[in-house]
């Protein structure tokens, strides 16, 4: 970012050189003492500059001014007396939300699906998902995928909503198989991406990805009982044994082809990874909450995730982590060990062994251990 500052609308403001940079900080003093900003993308100074600087700096003024009329308790920086210090707005005070500035890496199974609807689809087509599909095997490919499957952006881009985005698998691009992996390039984690395909769908924005405690992910796979998408379990899935089903998951992945079922066996962390990894790791244990501040800290207010909009697993509904014995989950923190140890230095859970759900979603966490309060909108454990 580059800061900008204008006392009057005459002052003449330079080109820039270019150094890469995406957007500018524009800030001016209109609301004596105080220095309002606003965030420019590159692009506006760079083609208003060629016409007339009057005209860019209005334009950075009606930002501002829109902006403060959004969000009238946004930052400000005091500059009584005609000084202030420049420096804290250098070394990164917010003057306000960045502005749709994300894209989504689909992590598998970390209701990447509920995401892209929500971010493509208007409200009235996602109630009509969720009346006819409902919430059971929703973490599966959806009904309605087949007719997004091979359908060019340019028509996907009439009929998405207005500011609407078009992320992960609904991106006729993305659904070309890796040569690398021999998954979906939506599934693939962005190191293995072509670069060109890459710098198409990541560009400059932020990328942003949802992460799932190991243990309560893999009960998920034997829940949705999806073959080729994190596997079928046969008798064991029909008996609920989920502790048998999770330890032969994690000794075929260690003696076999580690991109199996459409990559959903990768470590987590493997989508952090350089080049456009995650930088911006969303907790989902706090879904949907977690999701949908990020959404508004980020501008996207068209976009909300309703409890009716998530598309989860249904199936064994009263088996959970804690079901897994020491053997299991020994195996689990092996293959996954650098999944808890960022999901302990980023969110403060797997730290430990204690088992989680998620507590925000219905039918994700067992009756004999939870109560869904209507209330608060989340499970709660039931006195021991």
């Amino acid at each position: 970012l580059l800061w900008l500052q204008s006392q009057d609308q005459e002052q003449a403001i330079k080109p820039l050189p270019d150094q890469g940079l995406s957007f500018l900080i524009f800030c001016s003093n209109f609301e004596r003492p105080n220095l309002s900003c606003a965030l420019i993308p590159k692009s506006y100074y760079l083609s208003m500059f060629d016409h007339s600087h009057q005209l860019f700096h209005a334009l950075c003024m009606l930002c501002i001014f829109l902006a403060r009329a959004a969000d009238p308790s946004g930052d400000v920086l005091n500059c009584e007396e005609g000084s202030c210090d420049t420096n804290l707005l250098q070394s990164g005070l917010t003057v306000g939300r960045a502005w749709r500035d994300l894209v989504l890496m689909h992590i598998p199974y970390n209701f990447g699906h509920t995401l892209e609807f929500v971010a493509f689809l208007p409200q009235p087509a996602l109630d009509a998902i969720a009346d006819t599909e409902g919430t059971s095997g929703g973490t599966g490919p959806s009904s309605i995928d087949g007719m997004m499957n091979h359908t060019s952006l340019a028509v996907l881009n009439m009929y998405k909503k207005p500011g609407g985005e078009i992320w992960g698998h609904l991106n006729p691009e993305l659904q070309a198989i890796s040569n690398k992996t021999g998954c979906p390039m939506y599934y693939t984690p962005p190191k293995y991406w072509p670069s060109d395909l890459a710098e198409r769908y990541f560009g400059n924005k932020r990328v942003f990805g949802l992460f799932r405690n190991p243990y309560e992910r893999l009960v998920a796979f034997f829940r949705g009982n999806f073959e080729g998408y994190g596997g079928s379990y046969g008798e064991l899935h029909d008996r609920c044994d989920v502790n048998a089903a999770v330890k032969l998951m994690m000794k075929k992945y260690m003696n076999g082809n580690r991109f199996s079922y459409d990559c959903t066996f990768l470590p987590q962390t493997e989508y952090t990874e350089m080049p456009h990894g995650v930088t911006l790791p969303v907790d989902l244990h706090a879904f949907p909450k977690s999701m949908n501040d990020v959404l508004h800290e980020h501008g996207y207010d068209n976009m909300h995730i309703r409890l009716q909009d998530i598309q989860h697993v249904r199936s064994c509904d009263n088996i959970w982590a804690g079901d897994l014995d020491n053997e299991t989950r020994a195996l689990v923190k092996h293959v996954y060990k650098r999944d808890f140890e960022f999901a302990c230095r980023t969110f403060g859970w797997g730290c430990d062994d204690e088992p989680m759900c998620l507590q925000g979603i219905p039918y994700m966490c067992p009756e004999k251990e939870f109560t869904w309060d209507e209330i608060q909108q989340k499970y709660q454990r039931r006195a021991a």
